[in-house]
């Protein structure tokens, strides 16, 4: 066997003894998936408020027209609270529908009849409920102005002057990614997790337990020794990733997502398509976790340091969540930011070109190399020394 091979033997064989690697590598890619079950319960929440809403309504006997049409609606009217003010501000209710003495008066009368909705629109999960009401309010205003108009022999049309409606030309997938967009973060992310604590321990932790003197004295290069390394961090990086497609791939079918009205699975077209969009990236931050474990002198920095440089793909990935790009050349060969691009593209079922992938695999391989270069320049002697 090769000196390379040798040391990457013993590099993997050490971590897989190790339960902060194993854990690391193994277990906290499944928190992607976990949080994907969360989000459907609430969306799942969220479209059963909004088919069947529950709207507590004071005063009803004000307005038995309007009660009779929303329950036709499919709306369960509750009994209000004796303070619909404090009920809604400590989340008792979401929202207390609120209909004045002079409600029917102004409705005859031809006047805008008063409505009030008690809520509190900062609270998130009452905003399904909360939007679900003012649609049927707003409709029933419309009903009643249509009649207003018949009775008149006034057309209801003549007022709707623009009739709008959409045309949705968005991919088939479009939907999916809209909802699994959180994927490609966590999987960005699993690259530079997995591989956390084995780039730690070969690096600073065998500079404080002493074995990296003993290391150095074996007849093999310093670039030999980093490369092995690299490659130990980049395979549970690597482990990490396949363990996060895999939970994905298993979770998503599993979850009964038709109940909402959706068709979710990840293709293995997607997947294989990951895990060759993220290859590159394991292996420039592999290089990259290394070149701080050899620059820290105890574990504690390293943790740190890690910790911190954790945000560099965490940032473009939340950017363009934010402000959606279009795949370029230019952009594509940003790392990390071009990850993010291609990967929501991926996700959508859109095609790539084979320029941004070259671009983006490029560019990494790149950075890996550089990485690689400065770790092997700076591991040695200068390790023991500084």
């Amino acid at each position: 066997m090769s000196q390379f091979g040798v040391v990457f033997r013993k590099e993997c064989v050490d971590n897989l003894r190790d339960r902060r690697a194993l854990s690391t590598a193994l277990v906290m890619p499944l928190l992607g998936p976990l949080m994907l079950v969360g989000v459907f319960f609430a969306i799942k929440d969220a479209e059963a408020k909004s088919r069947t809403p529950q709207i507590p309504i004071a005063g009803a006997e004000h307005a038995p027209e309007l009660v009779r049409w929303l329950s036709q609606q499919g709306v369960e009217v509750k009994e209000p609270p004796a303070d619909p003010e404090s009920a809604v501000r400590d989340g008792t209710v979401d929202l207390v529908l609120r209909l004045d003495a002079g409600f029917g008066a102004a409705l005859r009368s031809g006047t805008p009849a008063p409505v009030e909705i008690v809520c509190d629109p900062s609270r998130q999960n009452a905003a399904p409920l909360l939007e679900r009401t003012e649609g049927l309010l707003r409709l029933y205003g419309q009903t009643i102005g249509a009649l207003r108009l018949m009775v008149r022999g006034v057309d209801p049309q003549l007022v709707a002057a623009v009739a709008v409606s959409r045309v949705d030309v968005g991919a088939k997938d479009a939907k999916k990614a809209l909802l699994l967009a959180s994927l490609p973060l966590f999987l960005l992310m699993a690259c530079f997790l997995g591989g956390t604590y084995v780039a730690i321990d070969v690096t600073a932790g065998e500079r404080e337990r002493g074995t990296l003197e003993p290391l150095l004295l074996n007849p093999v290069a310093p670039r030999v020794l980093v490369l092995a390394k690299i490659a130990a961090t980049a395979v549970f990086g690597l482990a990490s990733l396949v363990v996060g497609l895999l939970a994905f791939a298993v979770a998503v079918p599993a979850i009964p997502f038709d109940e909402i009205g959706l068709d979710l699975h990840v293709a293995p077209r997607v997947a294989f398509g990951y895990l060759a969009l993220f290859l590159p990236t394991a292996l420039a931050a592999a290089a990259l976790q290394i070149v701080v474990g050899v620059l820290s002198k105890n574990t504690k920095t390293a943790q740190a340091t890690l910790g911190f440089i954790i945000l560099v793909p965490v940032l473009p990935g939340v950017m363009v969540t934010l402000f959606p790009q279009q795949p370029a050349l230019w952009n594509c060969a940003v790392p990390f930011l071009g990850e993010a691009i291609l990967s929501i593209r991926l996700l959508r079922g859109e095609d790539i070109e084979v320029v941004h992938w070259i671009a983006n695999g490029g560019v990494q391989l790149a950075l890996a190399g550089a990485f690689t270069l400065v770790a092997a320049r700076m591991f040695g002697a200068r390790m023991l020394t500084g």
